[in-house]
């Protein structure tokens, strides 16, 4: 009898995990997942962004250098660097702060990333790379002491939509004036190729990338950094 109520209770986690993996992989679920953290923060037109003593770009957009590779590769996140050019290209700061660190023992994803911000038209004089950081929070601190150093109050922070949220917390908790200017959104707007119902391994990532961002506002929450 113990053996039998053993395997019942085995067979109903092996459900309960495989409906879950499911869900999290359709497209429907990792859209309504991601529509809450993005709807906090959700994009504004260029024109209607106020001006501000720098941009803040934080780190995520690389996956590092690769075998053969002569540039650091870039992943889904990538669309930071772009808003970060419109955004100075349109004069909204003179200067931008690319803020991030290494967490693979290579070189900080700031350097790495120098050189497409200069390709992408924002001069050398006008970068600072804040090298140090591994994580928002480092992020927030780092950044907001070499501003303090520059006599700089106000920003344009530029990471993705769902990671809004937090960056947001964690930066105006340093006393700065935070511009939320976020970028990357994960939510398509038209039809996806396949049924919404038919679980996908792209689906399953955003709906990781957005779970993963709860569970980082409750951390956050627990140690008082929020």
């Amino acid at each position: 009898m113990l053996l039998w109520r053993w395997r019942r209770f085995a067979l109903a986690c092996c459900i309960l995990a495989t409906s879950w993996l499911y869900l999290c992989s359709t497209a429907w679920f990792a859209d309504w997942v991601m529509g809450t953290l993005e709807m906090q923060f959700p994009p504004q037109a260029l024109s209607v962004i106020p001006p501000a003593d720098a941009i803040v770009v934080l780190g995520g957009a690389t996956r590092g250098y690769t075998h053969m590779a002569s540039h650091a590769d870039l992943n889904a996140q990538a669309d930071r660097l772009v808003q970060a050019a419109l955004l100075y290209r349109a004069g909204k700061a003179p200067l931008v702060l690319f803020s991030g660190g290494s967490g693979t023992g290579g070189p900080p994803e700031a350097e790495q990333m120098v050189g497409y911000l200069e390709l992408m038209g924002i001069p050398r004089k006008a970068i600072l790379l804040e090298r140090g950081s591994t994580d928002t929070r480092e992020n927030a601190l780092n950044s907001a002491r070499l501003l303090r150093l520059k006599g700089l109050q106000s920003i344009l922070l530029v990471t993705s939509g769902f990671h809004m949220p937090r960056a947001q917390a964690l930066f105006a908790r340093q006393g700065l004036l935070v511009i939320p200017a976020p970028t990357d959104f994960q939510r398509p707007v038209g039809p996806p190729a396949v049924p919404r119902w038919l679980p996908m391994v792209d689906d399953l990532q955003r709906t990781t990338w957005a779970l993963r961002e709860y569970v980082g506002l409750i951390w956050y929450r627990l140690q008082g950094w929020l």
